[in-house]
């Protein structure tokens, strides 16, 4: 080797270090999401002063929207096209159904379910209609071959166009008067807090703070809000995202997992699940709370459920809502006896499982769940009289099978799953899992377990303003921070 191109061991770490720290920062920076330092150093700051920094209703309205379409568009600047065009048209459609009556009222309100829908059909379901097509061709010996387009999913679009649906629908059934206000429109529309994971905010559900926008903000809000906020990025990141650190790579070959193992990635996504929509929930809830804005509750204590309809009515309750209000009940509800209300739930979980993802995996689990919720509905009066403990145990268990469908990419992978965890033949360690591994993973699953099992949910606690509290959480925002670096994941319903 030249000399002149020689270099000491010191040297060598030195790079090796700056080297380091480069990837950590660009990964860190490189998309926006909460648990990332661009949105808590740069972006929050920012988009917070400013707004409590200008005064009355438009210039909020505006700033705020811009925020909104900045956090977006972070993503990829195209998807604002999206959300542009969908308030658009929303926008002026429900200024109009108000001024027609009978069918062409119906037609006005059609062009918004017809656009939403179309957008959403065509960027997350293209793609899985033709290889379903596809396949059903294969299974009868057809052989014509049908395109394939390389489509990128626009983060959130599933919760964007139902919320904004929910407010053409609720203008056309006399519930709400549209906006004349376009810029209040966008803002309720492009809300980055809930923007691409929710909760699916209904109009009326913040109508009254939009309208008070321009008022100052309360210190007890301030003080709920940050609190919320540091207790939800302490889940995602220090238990959600290690939980995740190791059973990704269990996920990664289900053919290769036996007992142990099977059980072991199904409990920790279970666990991992949890606190990261929770966390997101409480994350949400609490910037919404930090601009003046009360998001309706999205995750009341899941696990704690006693039956599946008790834990449809404490998990995703945004969506729970919109899928009874504007489709279970449309479809006749229970009015029509039992055959029919089994139908109408099995439609409903059904359309709701491809409301999750593009994937026969998730009609799987919607159809679980919704064959799950009819049983419960007929068993009722004799299930009620179990113990209560049994009732949760057995509940718990039945939501953390269907996860195994919920979670894995394939019907394959799922099944491999399945047969592992009932095949009861190997509870050996792995060999790359050592003593540290092992403390930490099962610590975390424990502390997860008693938190989701018998702890208060996040909104049930009084945040405290005492010194000791103060410190609490400032200590979990710090640990947050530095795990950060190791075990950054996106949200899971981000995907969706």
């Amino acid at each position: 080797m030249d000399p002149g191109l020689r270099r000491d061991d010191n040297s060598t770490s030195c790079v090796t270090a700056k080297r380091s720290v480069f990837l950590i920062l660009n990964s860190c920076f490189s998309i926006m999401i909460f648990n990332s330092y661009i949105f808590l150093f740069v972006f929050f700051p920012i988009a917070w002063l400013g707004f409590w920094m200008l005064r009355g209703k438009q210039p909020r309205y505006i700033w705020l929207t811009l925020a909104s379409y900045i956090f977006y568009g972070y993503w990829d600047w195209r998807f604002t096209a999206l959300l542009l065009v969908s308030t658009i048209i929303d926008f002026y459609v429900a200024r109009q159904i108000p001024k027609h009556e009978g069918k062409k009222k119906k037609m006005v309100l059609l062009i918004s379910l017809a656009a939403n829908l179309g957008m959403l059909g065509f960027f997350k379901y293209f793609n899985f209609s033709i290889d379903s097509l596809q396949s059903l061709f294969t299974l009868f010996q057809l052989s014509p071959t049908l395109p394939n387009l390389d489509i990128i999913l626009p983060v959130g679009i599933s919760f964007f166009t139902f919320q904004t649906m929910s407010y053409t629908i609720d203008v056309y059934r006399g519930k709400l008067k549209p906006t004349k206000n376009f810029m209040e429109f966008a803002c309720y529309v492009s809300l980055f807090p809930q923007l691409v994971a929710g909760p699916i905010v209904r109009f009326s559900d913040i109508d009254s703070d939009l309208e008070n926008i321009d008022q100052h903000g309360r210190t007890q809000s301030f003080h709920r809000g940050g609190s919320m906020f540091l207790v939800g990025l302490a889940k995602k990141v220090i238990i959600a995202d290690t939980i995740a650190h190791f059973i990704n790579p269990l996920f990664a070959n289900t053919g290769d997992l036996y007992a142990l193992t099977a059980w072991v990635a199904i409990i920790g996504y279970t666990l991992q699940l949890y606190f990261d929509f929770s966390g997101y929930s409480d994350m949400a809830l609490g910037l919404g709370l930090l601009f003046g804005l009360k998001f309706p509750q999205n995750f009341h204590s899941p696990y704690k459920a006693v039956d599946i309809q008790d834990f449809w009515r404490r998990w995703h309750m945004s969506l729970s809502a919109w899928l009874k209000d504007y489709l279970y009940i449309p479809l006749g509800g229970s009015r029509k006896g039992t055959v029919r209300t089994f139908i109408n739930m099995m439609l409903t979980m059904l359309l709701g499982g491809l409301w999750h993802g593009a994937s026969w995996n998730f009609v799987v689990w919607g159809g679980i769940h919704g064959t799950l919720l009819g049983v419960t509905k007929i068993i009722k009066p004799w299930h009620d009289k179990l113990n209560y403990w049994f009732r949760r145990f057995l509940t718990l268990f039945l939501v953390m099978i269907s996860w195994v469908f919920f979670r894995n990419i394939t019907f394959g992978d799922s099944t491999n799953m399945l047969r592992a965890m009932f095949s009861f033949d190997n509870w050996t360690m792995p060999a790359a899992w050592n003593l540290e591994s092992q403390i930490i993973l099962f610590g975390m699953l424990f502390v997860g377990a008693l938190i989701a099992l018998f702890a208060p949910n996040s909104f049930e606690i009084k945040y405290s303003t005492k010194k000791s509290v103060a410190i609490l959480l400032a200590f979990l925002f710090v640990v947050s921070l530095i795990l950060m670096n190791y075990t950054q994941q996106v949200f899971l319903y981000y995907q969706f």
